[in-house]
């Protein structure tokens, strides 16, 4: 029988990945007893008003389109501390929501399951859906709420919009309102800055998931094409870009924006085009006219991610090529889609 060098790559891997979880499972533990302390400290400032506690750590589109809740929760406690529980990536989406006293750094989704056991939280509002582990600790996170409603990863999409789904995770009625984006005008400034063309069209073209992605070939032959065609500038958001258009009037602003600018970019523009990611989110809560490509996500066909005007049809133009992914949707769809935003003649 062959043995593994213990020098080996796989004795490393194993040894960094050993190295890597218990150092994260001895300063989640850390963490956890300095923010009980911070919470009582603040608790002990609050001449007894109840603490209350808004949990949804991730992803960004799901922040986004549960913003709703917080002024449900402020509704339910207008006397409250209300704060929002979010990973630091996501900190600025609800950092300037005028109905939040404040937010909280999770560290980990065990760390969040450590809190609501310590009963720090004189409320709790828990938006996640069970069984989604940290990839370190050991711990299996289940949010009861949900499980008495069998909402799970399975099935959550079958239920309605994200919103209308999550705000039930949490024991509150289905909320489907319009969300909206706070954004300070020192966000406005920086975008000012840029000097950037005037009514854009805006684009994001890259997922998190190459399942909600649309080929890099068929997004370079629209640019060209509406180029070509209108005399709007095009601007490309995201983390990476996939347009390799060479034009003065197209502008790559990937992985040069925050989350609050890349929204400002977004509300200031003519038209967003974009798949299924948190930019089209950010599109929704800033009233921006859009055009949304969608199609299969694993087992979900007809599914509708989006609440208030873009689930009403308001202002957006949603595709599907249904029980195909979105990679199969057609080039002449979107081109049709885009005369039809830019008011432009067949």
């Amino acid at each position: 029988m062959a043995l593994s060098h213990p020098t080996g790559p796989g004795f490393r891997a194993l040894w960094t990945h050993r190295y890597y979880k218990y150092t994260h499972i001895i300063s989640k533990y850390r963490s956890y007893t300095a923010k009980y302390r911070q919470l009582r400290r603040l608790k002990n400032t609050l001449d007894g008003k109840p603490l209350v506690a808004i949990i949804l750590s991730e992803q960004m589109g799901d922040i986004i389109a549960c913003e709703p809740v917080v002024r449900e929760v402020r509704r339910r406690h207008p006397n409250g501390h209300i704060i929002w529980v979010v990973r630091e990536a996501y900190v600025e989406l609800v950092k300037y929501h005028p109905d939040l006293d404040g937010y909280l750094v999770e560290k980990c989704p065990s760390e969040r399951m450590l809190l609501i056991q310590s009963g720090i939280y004189d409320k709790v509002y828990n938006m996640h859906i069970s069984h989604r582990k940290c990839r370190y600790c050991p711990e299996d996170i289940v949010n009861p709420t949900a499980d008495a409603i069998d909402l799970t990863f399975d099935n959550y999409y079958h239920r309605g919009n994200l919103l209308y789904m999550f705000s039930q995770a949490a024991g509150l009625p289905a909320l489907d309102e319009q969300p909206r984006m706070y954004i300070p005008d020192s966000v406005n400034q920086q975008i000012d800055a840029l000097g950037l063309p005037d009514g854009p069209i805006v684009i994001h073209t890259q997922s998190s998931h190459i399942m909600r992605d649309w080929p890099a070939d068929n997004w370079n032959r629209l640019v060209n094409w509406m180029l070509a065609t209108y005399p709007n500038p095009i601007i490309e958001v995201g983390i990476q870009p996939v347009v390799t258009v060479d034009n003065p009037r197209f502008v790559n602003l990937c992985g040069k924006l925050s989350l609050l600018e890349t929204a400002e970019v977004i509300r200031r523009a003519r038209l967003f085009i974009g798949i299924d990611s948190g930019p089209a989110h950010m599109a929704n809560a800033g009233n921006t006219e859009g055009i949304l490509l969608l199609g299969k996500l694993f087992d979900f066909v007809d599914y509708m991610p989006y609440s208030g005007r873009y689930k009403r049809g308001e202002g957006v133009t949603i595709l599907n090529n249904f029980d195909q992914p979105c990679a199969t949707l057609p080039y002449d769809w979107v081109e049709h889609a885009v005369r039809k935003h830019l008011d432009q003649p067949e």
